[in-house]
């Protein structure tokens, strides 16, 4: 309790220090700001959906991708946080190569969430960093590629994951939750000066991490004014028309701001699966926001890539940030493991390559 209240007060008083603009500079320093880096910014629209990849929420992922496309003729893509607990990396492999970014949370998810606020760095390095290796090696896709982290139930251990994340290699954490900076919305910073929006969590850093993105989960609010970084953390609509006009009310008061910063819808499939007219709610969002020349569906580490070397949206489909991707795809001859898990369980996992001696697992990403 003593080190959460120190982690507190050290992100109240990080927050009100300052970034010289002047010394974190573009494209590795960037302080927090709710002002574009350029003036007439395409309105970039962040669609993330959170934990293992199954037979049971692709077939959603699939139908809301279609045949949608960016004004610049290019695939819209999103981005997969996605933990190895049940995770079908057949279904993971076929999201990358469609131009989706698969970024990762844990490898197992584990309760209650207090567990990762106490975690230490070597903890969360065995649990980020495996969970990257997994899906690295079992979905068949490049290291590189994994970028990002979301942590589980929204908790992290503060320094101690952010150091976690330098040490395995990740550019970038997308878990952080602003309730205060709505409108105008924050756009992502580097945490080269400490992290410097409003503390939501139990534990937020108090260090600075050169070079490392924070890219804010900003609020949402529903009809009854309740906030909420993940969507479906707010009032349920009640039908297809109530998830449209929540998801719309929002995108609108950013997209008619000055800066239009990223907008984010943050999801769980299961919100999906229990409640089937928020999946056709949520399309005829898309639809509406696809009306709009100025927006690009993009992954959030394509993002990220745009701030970087922001350009305004008169520039943008001529470049390569957002350019149709070249990859050369690698196989995956699906396959069925069995395996018993460490809690003596049956568990079947869906992998592109050989199955490993045993379950793949905490400390032993390789299954050795």
């Amino acid at each position: 309790m003593l080190r959460q209240l120190i982690a507190l007060s050290a992100c109240l008083y990080l927050a009100s220090g300052d970034c010289d603009p002047t010394k974190c500079q573009l494209p590795s320093c960037h302080c927090m700001s709710t002002t574009s880096p350029v003036s007439s910014p395409p309105q970039l629209v962040f669609l993330t959906f959170d934990d293992a990849i199954t037979s049971s929420n692709y077939n959603n992922y699939t139908y809301i991708l279609g045949n949608r496309v960016n004004p610049n003729n290019c695939s819209i893509s999103m981005t997969f946080y996605v933990t190895h607990k049940s995770n079908d990396y057949s279904y993971t492999h076929d999201l990358f190569y469609k131009g989706n970014e698969i970024a990762v949370k844990s490898v197992s998810d584990k309760t209650p969430s207090d567990l990762w606020a106490n975690m230490t760095t070597p903890e969360a390095v065995d649990e980020i960093g495996g969970v990257r290796d997994m899906v690295s090696t079992y979905a068949n896709i490049p290291k590189s590629s994994i970028k990002g982290w979301r942590a589980p139930y929204l908790q992290t251990s503060g320094d101690w994951s952010m150091a976690a994340l330098k040490s395995v290699g990740l550019s970038y954490e997308h878990t952080y939750t602003t309730m205060t900076y709505t409108n105008p919305s924050l756009f992502p910073y580097t945490l080269d000066n400490g992290f410097t929006q409003d503390c939501q969590s139990n534990v937020c850093p108090m260090q600075s991490f050169a070079g490392l993105w924070n890219v804010p989960m900003v609020a949402l609010t529903d009809s009854v004014g309740t906030k909420c970084a993940m969507a479906d953390a707010c009032r349920r609509p009640t039908n297809e028309t109530d998830m449209f006009n929540f998801l719309k009310s929002n995108f609108d008061i950013v997209h008619n701001s000055a800066s239009k910063a990223p907008f984010g819808v943050y999801l769980r499939s299961a919100l999906f699966q229990g409640w089937p007219y928020t999946l056709t709610g949520y399309k005829m969002f898309l639809d509406y926001i696809q009306t709009f020349s100025d927006v690009y569906i993009v992954s959030v580490s394509k993002g990220i890539d745009w701030m970087k070397n922001p350009m305004p949206l008169s520039q943008v489909a001529g470049s390569t940030v957002f350019a149709c991707p070249k990859t050369t795809p690698s196989t995956c001859n699906p396959r069925k493991c069995y395996y018993n898990d460490q809690d003596g369980n049956d568990v079947v996992m869906s992998s592109c390559v050989v199955c490993p001696n045993n379950y793949p697992w905490v400390g032993n990403p390789q299954g050795n």
